[in-house]
């Protein structure tokens, strides 16, 4: 695990404050989901890249299993 310093405006920082407190949890763990969140979001968005190249390249000849693999993991994290 690494240590790390931020240099946030003082209003981003009030902020950052006041929603830690919203969800009566420390800085430190809602900075840890919010970039948690945005990791499976960042995955999501390279899945529904792949999930168009693979449409792109004539994806019906191509293998199946692959693209209902990725659809499959979409749908497990959907609400």
């Amino acid at each position: 695990m690494i240590r790390t310093t931020l240099r946030i405006p003082d209003d981003l920082a009030a902020f950052l404050r006041q929603a830690a407190r919203a969800e009566a949890v420390s800085v430190n763990l809602f900075l840890m989901r919010l970039l948690e969140r945005e990791r499976r979001a960042a995955h999501m968005r390279q899945l529904a890249r792949d999930w168009e190249a693979y449409a792109a390249e004539g994806g019906q000849a191509q293998d199946v299993e692959w693209a209902l693999a990725g659809m499959r993991e979409i749908l497990k994290s959907t609400p």
